[in-house]
């Protein structure tokens, strides 16, 4: 399962990742919640080995009824009754063995009482017919209203975690597989589709019928209904269909959005050395769909809003989500995590094959620059939000756990493993994993051992402090040159607090010394303590050196070197890590040196990740001499993702030469990132003339509404109370989908002293829209107004979704937490602020005075 993270947020790519550090209550992990505990499976004394869903689907009354005839078999030495997981469904009969059988239907489960005890061994078959109409989750109907007439009608199902019981009768744990088939009869013209292959269809009269038969074994969350009147693209992959479905006229968006899928069931085939495993590769492109992708065996569900016009491709592409959800194929579907404690195992490997892709199909500088940004990502939930290990079993719902940590950080953690066991190691012992797994369920310590085979390493250590525990090392470096002695001394300290969670951390890595003349010299080194000094014999002072080179190691450096070292290295260096942090060490201090150093990044290099994030250091320098360059980078640079982060950067300086670039970018750039980014930092700004620009942006007609959402945020930042309206309208239901987001988040700021504002966002607490809840529980808790905490915590515990419960707790908690802090302290951070903008125009006028004085001398 994964979100797009230019649109959907990152985190757990399934749910909002938005706050402020949370604090500790107790012994009770920040992830999670007081009424937590430690999560184990459920006994069942039977096993399924085959499902078949027989179902009638009446989209206009939004339900489906039917049967699911259920093949067991004993594992226990006696039964005499079992449960079979299901929630508000209405349950009209239950036979065993095809006898009616005595049944009771609870608030989770039906339960079922044998006629006389089966004993271990023996199989049987049961039958429940059933009806679920307007369900709460599990299955979703996507229809037109008043308010949204252009909506497509269509109706598909999300699984994970435990949701598959809310539409039909299972066994819902990811350690739970059998076999399935599935009829399923829809109103004529919609096209219906499910896990593995289509046994049959008959298209013809008021009802069309489809049945679908899957040989694989599957856990209930990665069971699959897809309806709609879709358009069918199909291609061939070795002899296997791959199908892309979406609504009719968007037949270039989707062969544009999936078409890498063939080169991808290449590489991925390859590399795991294990060909595709399924009868068909389909994936549908749903309307309104609750997070960016799911894996559904054979079947994968990914939201529409992936679709885009080959006109944006340079900005957006849908590579990465295509990527991560066919890895998944693999890890997940053909190997499964026993229980969510482990879900690392299937989302750290889906994110690991995205940078796989990536590099096959767009090198290694592209590669290097996602990881870099992933692990950005990671850091920001780490000391943003919260710090706990990779597996954990103690959480109150399985949607907590689906976070950066499991995504992120799991695929960092598989990024370090490669490195350090090597290529041809790592895949052997991936190979062995799959292999001797495959069909069945998984624990991290089945994938170790599988390394550890495969390599003939002890790994225990590795996946000890990298996966069962929380953190990564927080460095800091220092080096010394002794000219007489020609000795080089690298100090190393791990400055993390070491606790419970954190340990201090032992790897290998590297450090790497450049000179005047003649070739780099590498030298590997071990930290196994706290605090580590190497020392090394080189032939000279070195020009320049770096540390981690690619940065294969989750961590943070700290290395105070000589200006000119970091200004060597930043025009020296190959790696795109480095000049990265070459780049961020000279924003700092806004020396006049470190500034041109900048600027000539952000003309020349020849990647753009650099020029992107060169544009961002000199928007954190400040200086005169930078935004004379961002200004004049807008103009020249060719490529859109470095003109956005260009705009992005001029947001910090409140000048009028800033302000009128961005109108510009706003009113004429081809790119609606461009545009859109110029909107968010006009606002940024306080120009005069932002309001009615950002305005009157409102309107400009974008891809889901792009434009619209980021001229929100720019009148969000702008503070002009005029915005309030603008908002309110464009928060209502029935507003143009892609801005209610950004609107909902603005009214965190805008009319506090109104209660009506503080209601209209306790209503969208169960919008229809369902991400749309995230982020009114978040502008709640900004709002700071007591009496919303009701609401939270009332929608937390109503609403279905773990994502959204996590997420609206975690609202609740920040809200109280926040009513205990003075309000001095928001006035204090703009003080900072505005002290912190002076002290960098001093500094601006000091230079041209030395400037002047030195051209007098």
């Amino acid at each position: 399962m994964t979100s797009i993270k230019e649109l959907l947020g990152c985190g757990c790519r399934a749910h909002a990742l938005i706050g402020s550090k949370l604090k500790n209550e107790g012994n009770i992990p920040a992830h999670t919640f007081p009424w937590a505990k430690t999560q184990y499976p459920e006994e069942r004394p039977v096993w399924p080995t085959h499902q078949s869903l027989d179902l009638n689907l009446n989209i206009e009354k939004e339900e489906l009824s039917g049967s699911n005839t259920i093949q067991f078999k004993v594992i226990f030495p006696t039964v005499d009754s079992f449960k079979i997981d299901a929630v508000d469904l209405r349950i009209h009969d239950v036979q065993v063995n095809k006898k009616s059988a005595r049944f009771s239907a609870g608030e989770k489960a039906i339960s079922i009482y044998l006629e006389k005890p089966m004993v271990r061994g023996e199989v049987g078959e049961v039958k429940i017919t059933y009806t679920c109409t307007r369900p709460k989750a599990g299955i979703y109907f996507i229809k037109p209203d008043s308010k949204y007439t252009d909506r497509p009608t269509q109706v598909w199902t999300q699984g994970q975690d435990d949701d598959s019981r809310y539409w039909f009768p299972s066994f819902d744990e990811p350690r739970i597989k059998c076999s399935y088939e599935m009829k399923i009869e829809v109103p004529a013209g919609f096209v219906a589709t499910s896990n593995g292959a289509l046994h049959s269809e008959s298209r013809g009269g008021k009802t069309w019928t489809f049945f679908w038969k899957s040989s694989a074994l599957i856990p209930s969350y990665l069971v699959t209904l897809t309806v709609g009147k879709f358009a069918e693209i199909k291609e061939d992959w070795r002899g296997k269909p791959v199908v892309y479905l979406c609504e009719k006229g968007r037949e270039d968006e989707a062969k544009l959005s999936f078409g890498k899928t063939p080169q991808m069931l290449d590489l991925f085939s390859k590399k795991i050395g294990i060909d595709y495993p399924y009868e068909k590769y389909t994936q549908v492109a749903a309307s309104e769909f609750v997070f960016g992708g799911m894996e559904n065996t054979s079947a994968t569900t990914q939201t529409d809003i992936t679709l885009h016009p080959y006109e944006i491709e340079e900005d957006f592409s849908s590579d990465d989500l295509v990527a991560h959800e066919l890895a998944h194929q693999w890890f997940g579907d053909l190997v499964t995590c026993k229980t969510w404690s482990h879900a690392w195992l299937n989302e750290g490997w889906a994110t690991f094959m995205e940078q796989v892709f990536k590099e096959e199909d767009l090198g290694k500088e592209e590669t290097d620059y996602f990881r870099y940004e992933e692990l950005q990502i990671y850091l920001s939930e780490d000391k943003g939000l919260y710090r706990r290990p990779v597996v954990t079993a103690f959480y109150s719902d399985p949607g907590e756990v689906w976070d950066r940590h499991i995504y992120q950080k799991g695929g960092l953690v598989l990024n370090m493993l490669k490195e350090e066991l090597e290529e041809e190691d790592f895949w052997r012992g991936t190979r062995e994993y799959l292999n001797h797994n495959k069909g069945g369920v998984v624990e991290t310590v089945d994938f170790q051992r599988a390394m550890e085979a495969a390599s003939g390493r002890n790994l225990q250590a590795f996946f000890d402090q990298w996966i069962f525990k929380g953190g990564y090392p927080e460095l800091k470096a220092s080096f010394e040159w002794d000219d007489k002695g020609k000795l080089a001394k690298f100090k190393l300290s791990q400055k993390q607090e070491v606790t419970d969670l954190t340990p201090v951390f032992k790897f290998l890595s590297h450090v790497e010394f450049f000179f005047k003349e003649g070739p780099p010299l590498k030298i590997h080194i071990a930290m196994n303590e706290k605090d580590q000094i190497y020392y090394m014999s080189l032939k000279e002072k070195p020009n320049y050196c770096r540390f981690d080179v690619g940065s294969p190691l989750i961590k943070t450096v700290e290395w105070a070197l000589p200006e000119d070292m970091i200004k060597e290295q930043l025009s020296k260096d190959t790696d795109v890590c480095g000049k990265i942090w070459a780049m961020k060490q000279l924003a700092k201090e806004s020396s006049k040196e470190g500034v041109e150093a900048l600027i000539d990044r952000l003309k020349s290099d020849t990647f753009w990740g650099v020029r992107a994030e060169a544009a961002l250091c000199l928007g954190e320098a400040k200086t005169q001499e930078a935004l004379k360059a961002l200004i004049d980078a807008l103009k020249e640079e060719k490529r859109s993702k470095v003109r956005t982060r260009i705009c992005n950067a001029l947001g910090n300086f409140v000048e009028p030469s800033a302000s009128e670039a961005l109108i510009h970018a706003l009113e004429k750039d081809k790119s609606i990132f461009v545009r859109g980014a110029a909107a968010q930092s006009l606002g940024k700004t306080k120009s005069s003339l932002a309001f009615d620009k950002l305005k009157k942006a409102l309107s400009q007609k974008s891809w889901n509404d792009h434009i619209r959402g980021q001229a929100f945020l720019g009148l969000r930042y702008l503070r002009d109370p005029r915005a309030l309206e603008l908002f309110v309208e464009g928060a209502k239901y029935g507003a143009p989908k892609g801005g209610r987001i950004p609107a909902v988040s603005a009214l965190s700021d805008y009319g506090l002293e109104r209660k009506e504002i503080t209601e209209q966002l306790e209503e969208f607490l169960s919008d229809p829209f369902p991400r749309l809840r995230f982020f009114a529980a978040d502008s709640l808790a900004r709002r700071k107004d007591a009496s919303a905490l009701g609401a939270i915590e009332e929608a937390a515990y109503r609403v279905v979704d773990g994502h959204f419960k996590a997420s609206a707790y975690r609202s609740a908690r920040r809200l109280r937490e926040n009513l205990r802090k003075p309000e001095e302290l928001s006035q204090f951070r703009e003080s900072i602020e505005k002290l912190q903008d002076e002290n960098r125009k001093l500094k601006d006028r000091l230079q041209k005075l030395e400037e002047i004085g030195l051209k007098k001398v």
